[in-house]
């Protein structure tokens, strides 16, 4: 089923996020923003240059390290928005924060929120930060959500291969792949909409999420 934005809305407010104990690692935050343009839900993601730092290249959500002047992480996450895609932060509503995660190489902790534009003209909203951000992504959620979606990419883990869940698109005839903390936290979104309706459509994907999420819980 998919989600009208209240739905959404509904059950990313109920949801009680689980916390990773921090044990060295960098704070961080992102922002999963869903913008409601003509009666459709979109997510809006980017791409990374490859002049950034970390995780050049790849798919994420606007985020980044925890200011010292942010008072608490879902600052972090509307600055780091406001800074990288041009929203700015008084026009999100935030709803609530998913389970955190953590990035392996660069030892961050993830603490992801979800904020919503509602009745918005996606013509023009993002104005994106070029020394950081290649492209913005504006993707439906109904693609993401899709069967045809869910795909599994080889990591590597201790020397060995792993297959991990992944979701792929295309768009304008160009075929993208999510992976990594970002594809653990779109799993997550999922994974909640799907407890609201007592439906669990990606058993595999859900079980790799919290097996991921124990291996630092019990750290």
């Amino acid at each position: 089923m998919l989600p009208s934005i209240d739905f959404l809305e509904d059950s990313i407010r109920r949801y009680s996020a689980r916390e990773i104990p921090l044990d060295g690692m960098r704070e961080s935050a992102v922002l999963i923003l869903i913008c409601e343009s003509e009666s459709e839900l979109y997510v809006a993601l980017q791409v990374r240059t490859n002049t950034v730092a970390h995780h050049k290249g790849e798919i994420s959500f606007p985020g980044g390290r925890r200011d010292v002047k942010d008072l608490d992480l879902s600052v972090t996450a509307l600055r780091e928005t406001n800074e990288e895609m041009g929203v700015e932060s008084d026009k999100i509503a935030l709803i609530g924060r998913l389970d955190d995660t953590c990035t392996i190489v660069s030892n961050y902790r993830i603490s992801p929120f979800v904020g919503l534009l509602r009745g918005v003209d996606l013509d023009g909203l993002f104005s994106k930060a070029d020394a950081e951000v290649r492209d913005v992504l504006v993707v439906k959620l109904a693609t993401l959500m899709s069967a045809e979606s869910r795909v599994w990419h080889m990591v590597e883990q201790s020397g060995l291969p792993k297959a991990t869940r992944a979701y792929s698109f295309v768009m304008d005839e160009v075929e993208y792949l999510v992976w990594g903390a970002t594809a653990r936290i779109l799993t997550n979104l999922f994974h909640i909409l799907d407890l609201a309706t007592d439906e669990i459509i990606d058993e595999e994907g859900v079980q790799q999420m919290n097996d991921f999420f124990e291996l630092f819980e019990e750290n």
